[in-house]
């Protein structure tokens, strides 16, 4: 993607939802009002802070001022014709500002329509705050003739109040037909502007989960700071948005870019779906006629980011226009950064575009099928790219219409293709070069004598189980399983920080890997997910006091008295992979993960803790509390972390985003099995769905 220029995984079907918003200045409210809108049975003349007296419309809502706590509630079902929410003004920790529904139906509507600010338009916009939460909300409005700059959920830090601000969480809303003159429209935006008098504004702790995002223009969901654009003074560049965490959206039919992520230290990108991205709004063109000229696009992608993490994400349907389409992008700025566990098919472009001025990037152990070459080939490297990028364990099917080469070696960029599977049943070869270095690839079909310097390559059939059949993520696990004869088993080149699972989710063994993106048999794994929505689902309190639902789709611990601990799962169960979000909810407080638990004086747990801001690795032993290992790792109060811990044998595996950050060897084998956990250690604390593969 240049800047000048549906098949979800349903293994997670729900997700996590928790969204936080914001709300305008006039009348002073008291601390934590509830107001009521109906579009039907409601009056502006009510008292509105009670359901049976509610207000009519969202100009009401406008003249009040919020405060901690405040929540505005749309009656299911309301329509809300030409109008919006204008929001000012903060929440506070443990007391956002939310907006959301009430009572049982569809989602309240609102229709912007052509209305405007200051030659803008929105549905929701929040402006210069912390502590909102957004949530379960419709918002069109619709075509029209007028240009403008339109979007339907806006997070704004602009002009005299602008700062840094903390905790936005936009979850589980639908944002539909919307179109916007430019860049910065679409459908959710947050965006750092330059407005005269302002200063620089940055975020903290941002959720986007569970949305649908369809027909819009200009982009599906995008972060933006004006650093990018040469503000006068504005030094964050890389690190505008910090622990962002975008997941389980849905993004179709959009006229430029799926999702962007741009300015972000850290982004953890995650289950979202992008399908039929670049000019395929369906929009009267002789109403809409302003839509941005564009030529350039890509699925989902960074700019300007480090250390970022896009996994278990599905793109397809990409459209190549003057160049680019693939499905995803290291692009200008982009360092340290991995594309991981990912499903892409029939992106025109290709699955991976590479620009300049990136390096340090991984591109591994993903899927794709037929994704067109109409650009540079399956993997399309920039001429003047440099740095390097390691390629391994990934799958490329082609069995039609592509000409170009599967590797690209330009005479800048170091590339490293390993443990790769090429199915090639279509045209192009493979590029040779003093940059591309190849090591236990396999290269099935044709062309496979045009690569040299891979003295271990196989050209034998991989005996994929289905290959071109994958609609899905969970379906291209299946499809891509190796056949028990395939001799692309057990023969990959061991690699030092290989990501510790394979995109099934499951711990990958420590010897004999196989090639391509699947380890081992069975194709589909044993995987336990509790989303925790409407109780605790698989788990079980064992002390502390456990809840769910005061934040939605997380699991709550809010006794500072006790050692908190639910678990799930098996004492009997040895190797795993088991993930979660967690938050550490008060002041030197921690959150985190228990593996091989047997009981509650016996057991591994792995958390963040708040006090000595570090990610910690402990064992209990008959009682005994003894830290394995540390390692420094920033959040604040209330941010979720991402931890995901691989246990496998006698080796315990401690990740955050992309880095392995501690690792320990049970060597006397104290601990050789058990159940799963959570923990907060005499700490309110929550987590979001946690995900076992076994």
């Amino acid at each position: 993607m240049r800047f000048r220029k549906t098949a979800a995984i349903t293994l997670v079907a729900s997700l996590l939802a928790t969204i936080i918003v914001s709300s305008p200045a006039a009348p002073a409210a008291a601390v934590g009002s509830t107001y009521y809108v109906d579009s039907v049975a409601g009056s502006d003349t009510n008292v509105g802070t009670v359901s049976s007296a509610p207000w009519k419309t969202l100009t009401k809502v406008n003249t009040v001022t919020l405060t901690a706590g405040s929540r505005i509630l749309l009656k299911a079902g309301s329509v809300f014709a030409n109008q919006y929410l204008d929001l000012t003004g903060s929440g506070a920790f443990g007391a956002p500002i939310v907006v959301d529904r009430y009572g049982a139906g569809a989602r309240p509507l609102i229709d912007f329509g052509n209305t405007s600010v200051g030659n803008e338009g929105f549905g929701v916009r929040i402006r210069n705050g912390s502590h909102w939460e957004v949530n379960n909300l419709e918002i069109t409005s619709g075509q029209h003739a007028t240009a403008m700059r339109r979007n339907g959920i806006l997070v704004v830090g602009e002009g005299p109040g602008g700062g840094d601000f903390s905790q936005i969480k936009i979850v589980n809303n639908v944002v539909r037909d919307i179109f916007g003159s430019d860049r910065r429209s679409g459908g959710i935006n947050l965006h750092a502007r330059n407005v005269s008098g302002g200063g620089e504004s940055t975020w903290r702790g941002v959720l986007i989960q569970g949305n649908t995002v369809d027909n819009v223009s200009d982009t599906g969901i995008q972060t933006m700071t004006d650093a990018l654009t040469g503000a006068p003074g504005w030094v964050h560049q890389r690190d505008a948005f910090r622990n962002l965490l975008i997941r389980g959206n849905t993004v179709t039919r959009i006229h430029r870019d799926g999702i962007l992520v741009r300015a972000s230290n850290r982004p953890l990108v995650e289950y979202n779906t992008t399908d039929q991205i670049g000019r395929e709004t369906d929009v009267n063109a002789s109403v809409v006629n302003y839509l941005p000229v564009i030529g350039f696009v890509a699925a989902q992608w960074m700019y300007f980011v480090d250390r970022g993490v896009f996994q278990f994400n599905t793109a397809s349907n990409t459209r190549k226009l003057d160049g680019d389409g693939q499905a995803w992008d290291f692009d200008y700025g982009v360092y340290d950064s991995v594309y991981q566990y990912n499903y892409s098919f029939n992106n025109e472009g290709g699955a991976l575009l590479v620009l300049p001025d990136t390096s340090g990037n991984v591109f591994r152990y993903n899927i794709s099928q037929n994704d067109f070459d109409r650009h540079r080939g399956a993997i399309s490297i920039d001429p003047a790219a440099t740095g390097d990028l390691a390629v391994y364990n990934n799958v490329f099917y082609r069995s039609q219409g592509q000409y170009n080469p599967l590797t690209v070696a330009n005479t800048k960029t170091q590339v490293d293709y390993r443990n790769n599977i090429f199915y090639n049943l279509a045209g192009g070869g493979y590029e040779n070069g003093p940059k591309a270095t190849y090591a236990n690839n396999t290269f099935f079909g044709n062309s496979s004598a045009t690569v040299t310097g891979d003295p271990s390559k196989s050209v034998a059939d991989p005996q994929f189980a289905l290959p071109g059949g994958a609609t899905d993520l969970l379906s291209a696990i299946a499809a891509y399983a190796l056949g028990a004869g395939s001799a692309s088993r057990d023969s990959a080149a061991v690699l030092p920080d290989n990501g510790g699972i394979d995109i099934a989710g499951r711990p990958l063994p420590t010897t004999s890997i196989d090639r391509g993106a699947v380890e081992g048999t069975p194709a589909g794994p044993s995987m336990e997910s509790s989303e925790f929505a409407s109780g605790l689902g698989a788990f079980t309190p064992v002390s502390g006091t456990w809840s769910s639902g005061a934040a939605v789709g997380a699991a709550l611990q809010t006794d500072i008295q006790a050692e908190g601990i639910a678990v799930a799962g098996s004492n009997s169960w040895t190797d795993y992979s088991v993930s979660s979000s967690v938050a550490a909810s008060n002041a030197n407080g921690n959150a985190g993960v228990i593996v091989r638990y047997t009981s509650p004086s016996n057991f591994l747990t792995a958390r963040f803790n708040h006090q000595t801001q570090k990610v910690e690795l402990y064992k209990k032993q008959s009682g005994v509390m003894t830290l394995l290992g540390s390692s420094a790792y920033y959040a604040g109060i209330g941010e979720y972390v991402p931890l995901r811990v691989d246990v496998r044998g006698p080796s315990v595996d401690v990740w955050v985003g992309p880095d392995k950050l501690v690792s320990w060897t049970d060597t006397i084998n104290a601990y050789p099995a058990g159940a799963v956990g959570l923990r907060m250690g005499y700490s309110r604390g929550a987590a979001n769905e946690v995900l076992i593969r076994h």
